[in-house]
Formats: C-alpha cells, sequence, structure tokens
C-alpha cells in the first residue's frame, strides 16, 4: 500500500521515546481500518490484506489464493504480461542513458585527437634540415 499511497498513516509519528513511537504506530495501525487504508484502490487489496490480518501465527497462507487475487486483478485491469517488468525496463533505460553518455564523451575525445593532429605546427616550431 505504501507504494501506491505514497505514504502510510503511521509514518512520521512523534513520540518522546522510541518505545513510545512503536507503541504509537502499533496503535495506529491495528486501529486504522483495512477498507480505510485501501480506500480508492481494488477491492482485492482489502482482500489481501483481511486474508493476511486473520492469520494466526502456525497458519499456512494459501499462496496460491493470494497470487490468483492479484493475476486475476491484472488480467480484469486489461494488461497483458508482456515480461517487460518497471525494474528491467529502468534499469535498460539507465544503462542506455549512461552509454549514450559515455559514447559523447568518447566522440568528444577523438575530435580532439583529430583536431589537434590536423593542426600544421607554426613557423616557430618547425626544425628545417638542421636550420632554425
Amino acid at each position: 500500500m505504501y507504494f501506491l499511497r505514497g505514504s502510510l498513516p503511521w509514518q512520521n509519528m512523534k513520540a518522546n521515546n522510541k518505545k513510545e513511537k512503536y507503541e504509537r504506530i502499533m496503535e495506529k495501525k491495528l486501529g486504522t481500518p483495512i477498507e480505510i487504508l485501501c480506500k480508492g484502490f481494488p477491492n482485492e487489496f482489502v482482500t489481501y490484506l483481511s486474508y493476511c490480518r486473520n492469520l494466526k501465527f502456525d497458519d499456512k497462507p494459501d499462496y496460491n489464493y493470494l497470487k490468483n487475487l492479484f493475476k486475476d486483478l491484472f488480467t480484469k485491469s486489461g494488461f497483458e504480461n508482456d515480461y517487460q517488468y518497471d525494474w528491467n525496463v529502468l534499469a535498460r533505460k539507465k544503462k542506455d542513458e549512461k552509454k549514450d553518455i559515455n559514447d559523447k564523451e568518447d566522440d568528444a575525445i577523438l575530435v580532439d585527437i583529430n583536431e589537434s593532429s590536423n593542426q600544421k605546427p607554426t613557423d616557430d616550431k618547425v626544425k628545417t634540415n638542421g636550420q632554425n
């Protein structure tokens, strides 16, 4: 929910000490209804968090059920799995941008080398057959 909302209601809580701060965070988490936390987002998030909150310590989650909640939401929302994950696309874009910068730097170096090799020496630096 943090990634969807951008923040959580229990973030940045102030207290006099760590113990008090963590108690306030716990109270806020327990006191925030899941429906409020997920307001404005697909109901599958409410279902998921309610399911997780109701698990007992020794319960084994039904991972297929949970996975299918979001898989079905993905399909229902009109998305198709193209296997192009955001983090891979962003990493590739960053790598390409870095390559472009390096290519431009290499091109600039080659231009400098070519320009300096094409320059004719000035008369005072030219030595001709032992004459100065």
